[in-house]
């Protein structure tokens, strides 16, 4: 099988789009091909499909259903790049994403290397507060759920084994999951903003320490306002690079979330699958 392919870089958290139409039923066998060390080497694979709503520009539709902050991101840059976009320009893409209910529209301007994305995120489809038994140890945590993804947010003072092993126990945890299609694990150092995030896909069996992880900002962004009770404007500081986070509310209650973040086009080509 021959599979058309670009693969980008959103803060590092490197992503393969798949340009083949292909059925859904192969997604999760060719998106494990191509993340494999021997072969294109990615975190995560999408697949473009034409859109439903007429409105929007293409589709993405992720591995395993899933939502995927950063891979829309990737897409609206790979949009502009197509179009030849001239740094300094502006330009808007409304895109249906795989685990989102409605449009997103994601905003690029060019820049003489890559591309500055804006993303409109879904917002939290409910806030929970549980004690986790981690490690043989109880850990208080906040799990923000999105369409397609649920978000464990562990504060934690350094990101050293204990935590990381805490991180990969919480993964595991089949009862965290109430129909989401991936679970993302984030240690999150409150006092430096840093975030390690880990993102475990049933579907695909993958469990990977990303670089960076768009809709894991935007929970850990989410979670902040809350707790504040009051619109943040956070840079989270993550391995592969900064994701800046802004929302904002009515009422007192939450009412737009955004993030953005910088993308590079890595290459594209024809993989042999």
């Amino acid at each position: 099988m021959k599979v058309k392919f670009i693969k980008t870089s959103p803060t590092q958290n490197m992503t393969v789009l798949v340009e083949s139409p292909l059925g859904r039923e192969h997604y999760p066998m060719v998106a494990s091909r191509l993340m494999s060390y021997d072969h294109v080497f990615a975190e995560q694979v999408g697949f473009i499909e034409s859109a439903d709503n007429s409105s929007a520009w293409a589709r993405l539709q992720m591995m395993a259903g899933e939502f995927c902050g950063n891979a829309a991101m990737a897409l609206g840059a790979v949009m502009a790049w197509r179009r030849r976009l001239k740094p300094g320009d502006w330009l808007e893409v409304p895109l249906e994403v795989s685990g989102a209910s409605e449009l997103l529209v994601c905003g690029i301007e060019a820049r003489r290397s890559g591309y500055s994305c804006r993303l409109d995120m879904p917002l939290p489809l409910a806030m929970d507060r549980e004690t986790l038994l981690l490690e043989g140890e109880p850990t208080p945590v906040t799990i923000m759920r999105y369409p397609g993804i649920a978000h464990v947010i562990v504060d934690v003072s350094e990101f050293d084994g204990p935590a990381r092993n805490k991180a990969k126990s919480a993964a595991k945890l089949a009862s965290l999951l109430q129909g989401e299609a991936a679970l993302g694990v984030m240690l999150y150092r409150r006092r430096t903003g840093e975030l390690e995030p880990l993102v475990y896909v049933p579907g695909t069996g993958t469990l990977i320490w990303e670089r960076g992880c768009g809709s894991g900002a935007a929970a850990v962004g989410a979670y902040a306002a809350i707790e504040a009770g009051d619109d943040i404007d956070l840079e989270i500081k993550q391995p592969g690079g900064v994701v800046r986070v802004q929302t904002r509310s009515s009422g007192g209650e939450l009412a737009g979330l955004t993030i953005q973040g910088d993308v590079y086009i890595s290459a594209e080509g024809t993989a042999f699958i």
